[in-house]
């Protein structure tokens, strides 16, 4: 049997040509799908940490509201929830997940079962206010490089400090302490 060189030559670069363009086509598919699984990651840890933030905070103000010490608040899932962030987080979301976490510290650290003080608990929700919105925004740049708008709404977290006050003036012209 004798094949001509050239005939011999295609179809060894057609099937050399093949083979390069299934490994491409695997190395390419692995590298988008770990980036993709990484990003599902990253979303699955910040969802956790603002959830367990909206339980921590609400319980700990409706504690201070109610002039008691702060019950029933998951600690250990606001741990887990840290970690979980520690483990995805970029340098940006970490110091943002770090801030929030330093307020939560420092509004844990309040005198709960005192009569209230309205000056400081505004100080400790502007704090919550901001870091929640900072490590929001940190987050949606770390899933989104391409996005680096602020969020120009608020969704979730603390609510706005003027429902706040209308609820306490409200709460205590009926003798309600609950916001």
């Amino acid at each position: 049997m004798n094949l001509p060189w050239g005939t011999l030559i295609s179809t060894a670069s057609g099937v050399a040509a093949t083979i390069l363009g299934i490994l491409v086509g695997t190395l390419a598919g692995r590298r988008n799908e770990s980036g993709q699984w990484i990003r599902d990651r990253k979303i699955a840890a910040y969802e956790r940490l603002l959830q367990s933030f909206g339980a921590v905070e609400i319980g700990m103000r409706h504690a201070y509201w109610e002039q008691r010490e702060p019950e029933g608040i998951d600690w250990e899932e606001w741990n887990a929830a840290l970690v979980s962030v520690s483990l995805v987080a970029d340098t940006d979301v970490g110091i943002a997940a770090e801030q929030l976490s330093s307020f939560v510290g420092e509004f844990s650290a309040f005198p709960f079962g005192e009569p209230k003080d309205m000056a400081m608990l505004r100080q400790i929700h502007t704090k919550l206010d901001a870091a929640q919105r900072e490590f929001v925004n940190a987050a949606r740049r770390s899933i989104h490089a391409s996005d680096t708008k602020q969020v120009p709404w608020r969704l979730g977290g603390p609510p706005p400090w003027g429902e706040l006050e209308e609820i306490h003036q409200r709460d205590n012209h009926i003798g309600r302490i609950i916001p």
